[in-house]
């Protein structure tokens, strides 16, 4: 019931917000989209007294420009009732109304925004500007997040990412529809023909792992790991994602997301938490190692 109450009052507020942009457009001069979210003239203001930005949960540090993917989840301070968003160097912002009350901190209400970066970034590094707004429409202090702009992926036919927010061994595996297991033991899904010699490129015909970040704990922050097919269509049929936690290196938990695309199609998203503990259960030989976190289908 409080949180119903919370986003009734919020729905009032940003009715009631300066220069609603509810008819000036999708944003797309922005470097940053809230798909989800009210689009605002304006910068953010000042600190006028009202709540904080108590916590910020980002899936992985890197992006790729063009991702759509992205969420954003975090809590407010008590008496916060809506997130404020800007990118670095944007001349507006988006509003988001807060979703419902922590379990764990029941006098804050959380939050979770869907991000869309734009193509056209041009910096190595965007820092997103958070701020809180409470019922009366006071501004908390300004919270900072920033994102790397990776590498362009290659256009693929088929792409499967992995990211995460901590330095930890996370390993990407997808079972493809024909149940051949891709990932750190099995790079690559192209099977040569019996008593053949296969071509030098036939391994572009499978679905292949670009790289294993953070193996055995050497650490490079990539964070990130895909599975793509580049010169063949993957064979149509039902896929599984999964990811394991091979080692935590030290770390409490990390936050993950998995994704799927077909060209330019998203065929599926599922994102995930797993501590400490879900490191030292390995499956037995033959078996996809980790959690599932999400299933789609390839016509």
């Amino acid at each position: 019931m409080r949180a119903v109450l919370a986003i009734a009052v919020l729905l009032s507020t940003l009715s009631s917000c300066e220069d609603s942009l509810s008819s000036f457009g999708p944003g797309l001069h922005l470097q940053l989209r809230l798909p989800e979210g009210q689009l605002q003239r304006g910068v953010l203001r000042i600190d006028s007294g009202g709540p904080a930005v108590s916590q910020v949960l980002r899936p992985q540090a890197e992006v790729v420009r063009g991702d759509s993917s992205v969420i954003l989840r975090g809590r407010l301070a008590p008496g916060g009732v809506a997130l404020h968003v800007q990118a670095m160097g944007d001349s507006d912002h988006w509003v988001l109304p807060a979703k419902g009350f922590d379990f764990v901190v029941d006098d804050e209400l959380q939050f979770s925004a869907k991000l869309e970066f734009s193509h056209a970034i041009s910096v190595d590094q965007l820092v997103v500007k958070l701020q809180a707004s409470d019922k009366e429409g006071r501004l908390g202090p300004v919270r900072e997040t920033s994102f790397v702009m990776a590498e362009v992926v290659p256009p693929s036919r088929l792409l499967v990412s992995l990211a995460w927010d901590a330095p930890v061994d996370l390993d990407l595996y997808l079972r493809d529809s024909q149940g051949i297991i891709v990932g750190s033991k099995n790079i690559n899904s192209y099977e040569p023909p019996g008593g053949q010699l296969p071509p030098p490129d036939a391994w572009m015909q499978g679905g292949f792992l670009d790289y294993d970040s953070n193996q055995h704990c050497e650490l490079d922050l990539r964070n990130r790991e895909n599975i793509l097919w580049l010169a063949a269509d993957p064979p149509p049929g039902h896929y599984e994602v999964y990811a394991h936690l091979f080692s935590p290196c030290g770390q409490a938990a990390v936050n993950m997301i998995g994704t799927a695309h077909l060209g330019d199609s998203l065929l599926g998203i599922g994102g995930a938490t797993q501590y400490e503990f879900d490191s030292r259960n390995h499956p037995a030989s033959g078996e996809v190692p980790g959690l599932l976190l999400l299933e789609f289908d390839v016509p």
